[in-house]
């Protein structure tokens, strides 16, 4: 090798060295970013989920107050209700339950009897609405997909179901949108 005035010189290197520590931290820090985010979105996700259930849970509750209390318990008749909700809340779609006492209404704000449980397919978002509790509901759990379905009040109870009653039963009216 010459020797002469670069023999020892190695600037070059370090500014090698730094774009690549650049590199390497810049994209650290954004993976970081896109996990943290992610998470952030799902949380949020989650709670936008139970706030819609519980929205959609509580009209479903007062559209049942009115069928049961539209219906004349001296009467043979029935009263049913079509009732429309979305299908799918947060992109998810859910199912709706009608339950009675023992069944399960137990969450820590609800103290009724008797309720409404909306929840997804996946189970992990469960939203509990408690229901009037006067209202006489049918003898066994019923649940039903969410989106239209039909109020059923006869001599027997409350029930909710997915099929139209038959047409022997009162002439159906149409719930609110």
């Amino acid at each position: 090798m010459i020797p002469g005035p670069f023999g020892g010189d190695d600037r070059a290197v370090s500014i090698a060295v730094t774009h690549v520590l650049t590199i390497g931290i810049t994209t650290i820090l954004i993976a970081g970013l896109l996990v943290g985010a992610s998470g952030l979105l799902e949380t949020e996700k989650d709670r936008a989920t139970k706030t819609e259930l519980r929205t959609i849970g509580n009209r479903m509750a007062s559209e049942m107050s009115s069928a049961y209390y539209s219906h004349d318990s001296a009467s043979t008749g029935s009263v049913v209700v079509k009732v429309s909700h979305p299908e799918y809340v947060a992109g998810n779609n859910y199912n709706v339950e009608l339950r009675n006492s023992g069944s399960g209404c137990s969450a820590p704000a609800v103290s009724s009897s008797k309720c409404l449980v909306l929840q997804t397919p996946t189970g992990n978002d469960e939203v509990v609405i408690p229901i009037d509790p006067d209202i006489a509901l049918d003898s066994s759990p019923v649940q039903v997909n969410g989106g239209s379905f039909y109020i059923v009040v006869d001599s027997g109870g409350l029930t909710i179901q997915n099929d139209r009653p038959s047409p022997s039963l009162a002439p159906m009216r149409e719930g609110r949108s």
